[in-house]
């Protein structure tokens, strides 16, 4: 049976008893007549604090004779063996230390004489701990003197904090070393992918690879456009020249029309004051009365000479103005026309490029769909452009956003590289303005989505490729040995809990309360689990079309599910985790309180609801039923199951009955308890041993006395207790 080890009540050691026995020194030769008692030998103190007729009358049930009596369940014997009912044994002293005034005035005596003793070496321990606090304050003293005399820490603690410092400096330029690293792996990939386009492009433009006659095509190229940039220069000054030539030309002209003007006037007013001075002849010499008069025509005359002299020179002076101005407005004139020009020709170098880009792969990849010829003409590209811009009006296009998003794009492209490499060659086509994903799949040229339509193709190709595989392999699973083997294992298992329930039946508190167990379908997973239980179960000649597709379906969202979880290292163990049926089922604990409610689940309401004993019960069951289903595994192996302070607050009959379900689960029980003997019934047999300690006169020894029940009697081991009392104080 299963075998126990415990400390049990208490017992004085087993053994030959010494000469001179305390318990019935001076009285050995007494009591040997039959149906002596201990009252025959032994009168209680008439003043002790015991009654003296309670003392006569225990004295009166302890059998006494010369040795052991059979009779009685307590017995003594004056060669010092005694029995307490299933317990035996047998001591000796060599003098009675508390029967009897004398003996008990000796052992004070005793005990006086020890204490003074111990009074003495513990004055001693105590002189020789003062001298030692004595010479540990002189220490200290000094300790706390020489302290004072040590310099400070000031200096410890600054070159502290500046290694300190360092450190974090160290650390920071580690970090900084890092991402330096991290930049130049990053700047080396886009390296690689920079001189692979040099390469295409150089290949397409019919230039050189090489950095030095690159270097010299630049620098021509340069020189070209200089050279180009002082023509175009010149060229403008030239013409801006030509145009300030004409216009002084043109203002000369006006300036020389208005100058013969001026002497035509001039020439007119010469004979007019020619006619005037021959007036004034004629005029002074008829001196005639009209004097007067001809003199204020005269002063009238001169007054509008000068009037038109006046005239004439701001005439002249608009005229210069109005030539300055008629030749700025030509340079502006000419400057706008110029710039005009240029813009119509940038306009339509992005309409080109705009159009360009519609006519490829980007509105695709975008999600734009666009009509046959929608960019065609100025206009209808220009409302192509305003279409985009007011789609996407919200998404950042700063220059820093847009090198952001083709940082990100990079490193999306460098990661998924190797995965492609299989399926198509990606790269990222820059024409100076835009960047451009693009792949070739096929031998053709595609953009993104093309891209993300042929791989999804390919995939979908290979997932039927694959599902009509899986559809053969998984009839083949479901019909073969694996079918069988999981159906095996189920029924097992069934059969394993329907037996543990059998015993579990046969045991119920004294509340009659009993404990089962229910190894159920998950609920929390899909109906289809159960489904597919039910499936496996059954013949594979009696399944329909429309099971063998549910048992695929399920096998399929297994493999999914192990795919997507990603804790397997191995195909064999997505196939471990897909087949694993105990994952699809739980154990679930039910309690029967015979209150008319039948099986209830044990939830912790209900586990709070049961009294100590009943949680007790309720707790081990299930816990020895799952043991003995790990045991089935193995049946060779040791059952062995330890437990500590075992069933404490279960009743007796409960406790039999729990003993009689180990033994029935075939269970090696080795327990500890301060109280628990197992001497029920229900067990064939257990070995219990009990650890024995001195008795206080200072032997500190523990042994171990061993006991065996064989289902009627408890049994003392006969070689045990001779080392019982050769242990024994």
């Amino acid at each position: 049976g299963p075998a126990a080890a415990g400390a049990g009540p208490a017992a004085a050691g087993a053994g030959p008893a010494a000469a001179g026995a305390g318990t019935s020194g001076g009285v050995a030769g007494a009591g040997t007549g039959a149906g002596e008692t201990l009252s025959s030998v032994l009168v209680p103190e008439p003043d002790g604090p015991v009654p003296a007729h309670v003392v006569s009358a225990l004295l009166e049930r302890v059998a006494l004779d010369t040795t052991l009596p059979p009779r009685g369940d307590v017995a003594i014997g004056a060669d010092g063996s005694w029995r307490m009912a299933a317990l035996t044994g047998s001591y000796g002293k060599p003098e009675a230390c508390y029967i009897g005034a004398t003996a008990r005035r000796r052992a004070r005596d005793r005990r006086i004489e020890q204490l003074r003793a111990d009074l003495s070496l513990v004055q001693a321990a105590l002189d020789e701990l003062t001298d030692a606090w004595d010479e540990v304050t002189g220490r200290q003293r000094q300790l706390q003197a020489e302290a004072g005399r040590l310099p400070g820490h000031d200096a410890v603690d600054a070159a502290r904090h500046r290694a300190d410092k360092q450190a974090a400096r160290v650390e920071a330029a580690q970090e900084s070393l890092t991402a330096a690293a991290a930049g130049v792996a990053e700047a080396e990939g886009h390296a690689a992918d920079m001189l692979r386009a040099l390469a295409e492009l150089c290949a397409g433009h019919g230039l050189p690879t090489d950095p030095g006659a690159l270097d010299a095509v630049a620098r021509a190229v340069g020189e070209l456009v200089a050279a180009a940039d002082r023509w175009l220069h010149a060229h403008a000054t030239a013409h801006r020249e030509r145009e300030v030539a004409a216009m002084h030309e043109g203002a000369a002209g006006e300036a020389r029309a208005a100058a013969r003007d001026a002497c035509d006037q001039a020439a007119q007013a010469r004979d007019v004051a020619v006619e005037l001075a021959a007036r004034l002849e004629a005029v002074e010499l008829a001196v005639g009365t009209g004097y007067e008069q001809v003199l204020e025509h005269l002063a009238a005359a001169r007054g509008e000479q000068e009037s038109l002299r006046d005239r004439l020179a701001r005439l002249g002076d608009t005229l210069v103005r109005l030539s300055t101005r008629k030749g700025a407005l030509d340079t502006a004139r000419t400057r706008d026309a110029a710039e005009r020009d240029a813009a119509v020709a940038e306009r339509d170098a992005v309409g080109q490029h705009v159009r360009a880009l519609a006519a490829g792969f980007l509105p695709k990849d975008a999600g734009l769909v666009l009509a046959p010829g929608a960019a065609d003409g100025v206009k209808a590209t220009l409302e192509l452009a305003r279409a985009v811009a007011a789609r996407w009006a919200s998404l950042p296009h700063e220059p820093r956003h847009v090198a952001e998003a083709q940082s990100r794009l990079m490193e999306t492209l460098h990661t998924t590289r190797d995965v492609l490499t299989r399926h198509a060659d990606a790269e990222l086509v820059d024409d100076g303005q835009v960047r451009v994903l693009s792949a070739s799949v096929g031998g053709l040229r595609v953009g993104a989505a093309g891209l993300l339509e042929a791989v999804t193709a390919e995939r979908d190709s290979s997932r039927d490729d694959i599902t009509a595989s899986e559809h053969d392999l998984f009839d083949t699973t479901l019909t073969g040995d694996t079918r069988r083997h999981l159906a095996a294992r189920i029924r097992q298992a069934g059969a394993l809990v329907d037996a543990m329930n059998a015993r579990l039946d046969l045991v119920r508190t004294a509340s009659d309360v009993a404990v089962r167990l229910t190894w159920q379908v998950d609920p929390a997973l899909p109906p289809s689990t159960r489904t597919a239980r039910e499936l496996l179960l059954k013949d594979p000649v009696h399944l329909s079309e429309q099971d063998r597709a549910a048992l695929h379906a399920f096998f399929r969202e297994r493999i999914e599910t192990a795919r997507a979880a990603n804790t397997a290292t191995s195909w064999e163990q997505q196939l471990t985790e897909v087949f694993d049926y105990t994952a699809w089922h739980q154990f679930v604990v039910k309690v029967d309180r015979s209150r008319g409610a039948g099986w209830e689940v044990l939830t912790r309401k209900l586990h709070g609801a049961l009294s100590g004993g009943e949680k007790a019960i309720a707790l081990h069951l299930p816990l020895f039923a799952a043991i003995a289903a790990h045991y089935e595994a193995v049946p060779e192996a040791p059952r062995l199951i330890l437990l500590d302070e075992v069933f404490v607050g279960v009743d007796a009959a409960n406790r039999g009955q729990v003993f009689a379900l180990l033994s029935a689960l075939d269970l090696d029980l080795v327990l500890t308890s301060d109280h628990e003997w197992c001497t029920y019934a229900e067990l064939d047999g257990i070995a219990v041993h009990q650890l024995v300690a001195g008795d206080g006169d200072g032997d500190a020894a523990v042994t171990s006395v061993r006991f065996t029940w064989d289902g009627r009697s408890l049994h003392a081991d006969a070689d045990t207790d001779t080392g019982a009392a050769q242990a024994a104080p």
